[in-house]
């Protein structure tokens, strides 16, 4: 008998003992479905320990698909089923009010951990952290403590484009751009429950986004705006907006150009979020920046 013969054989026999491995799992397996039941009911006090629990009972349902009958399989699909419209429905909800980017090329050669906080403490309720400049071990680090700040002031945290960073702080969300990896191609590196959102620069693009899974939609830019980059990009304008709100499920944030003076017209559009960039971390005082911003949006327009 080979050796691969002797593991196979011990396998077996491992399997059908009364104390095993698979008995611990099925008995952990009920445990974290019933905890996650119980979260279903009062709702995750938390974002980011809701969904890690999740995932890891999706994993495990793979696992028991594994070892189950054809009875099973089907009660698994259930539960997975259910599993995955809580988790798009929480992580959905949390695309809501001011959203901002930190980026080094856009916060006035201040720290991006400071600006973050700052920024927060005003009232932003989305950050994305993006950055085309830093080496990627660089990138890592800032992604975590910016990371454990969204976590403690339980603000939504998003990373840009690298799926992998993402996946290793564990962000709820993965943004990627037109040119960035596909939404599909994305999925398949995030934990099962995280979310992404894509940047979309009409309806064409929007209604392909949607199709191919994103959790959000970015429209815009919705005025002229020269920040990050983005200059070259003809301006949608507010009615285009509200016309997407209309024809779309998914939280729209409106991008570009939005300050002040014209929050008050998007806001009026329906969308469930804005991104503001240089009114805020460009701005002296990027918290009472911040504070104003989120003042005009809480009036309801």
């Amino acid at each position: 008998m080979t050796s691969y013969e002797n593991v196979c054989s011990s396998l077996l026999k491992a399997l059908d003992e009364s104390d095993n491995a698979v008995d611990k799992f099925v008995l952990r397996l009920k445990t974290d479905l019933s905890d996650l039941g119980e979260s279903f009911l009062s709702g995750p006090s938390k974002m980011r320990p809701f969904l890690e629990a999740a995932e890891c009972v999706l994993f495990q349902l793979e696992t028991a698909r594994n070892l189950s009958n054809q009875t099973s399989c089907g009660l698994i699909d259930s539960i997975e089923a259910e599993i995955n419209i809580r988790v798009k429905t929480v992580l959905r909800k949390s695309i809501s009010g001011i959203y901002t980017i930190i980026d080094p090329d856009a916060v006035n050669n201040r720290s991006l951990v400071e600006v973050t906080k700052s920024v927060i403490s005003g009232g932003v309720r989305v950050i994305q952290y993006r950055d085309k400049v830093n080496d990627r071990s660089v990138f890592l680090e800032n992604a975590q403590s910016i990371q454990e700040i969204c976590d403690d002031a339980e603000v939504t945290f998003v990373v840009n484009d690298a799926a992998d960073i993402a996946n290793l702080v564990s962000a709820p969300f993965l943004h990627v751009g037109q040119s960035d990896l596909p939404v599909e191609s994305a999925s398949k590196l995030l934990g099962q429950a995280r979310g992404i959102g894509r940047s979309n620069n009409g309806p064409i693009e929007a209604s392909e986004s949607e199709y191919s899974g994103a959790d959000y939609l970015a429209v815009g830019a919705v005025y002229a705006t020269s920040t990050m980059g983005k200059s070259s990009r003809t301006p949608v304008g507010p009615k285009l907006v509200q016309k997407l709100v209309q024809e779309t499920e998914l939280p729209v944030v409106a991008i570009g150009g939005i300050g002040a003076e014209n929050l008050n017209e998007v806001r009026s559009t329906g969308v469930q979020s804005v991104c503001i960039v240089s009114s805020i971390t460009m701005a002296v005082d990027p918290e009472e920046s911040a504070r104003l911003l989120v003042e005009i949006w809480n009036s309801g327009g």
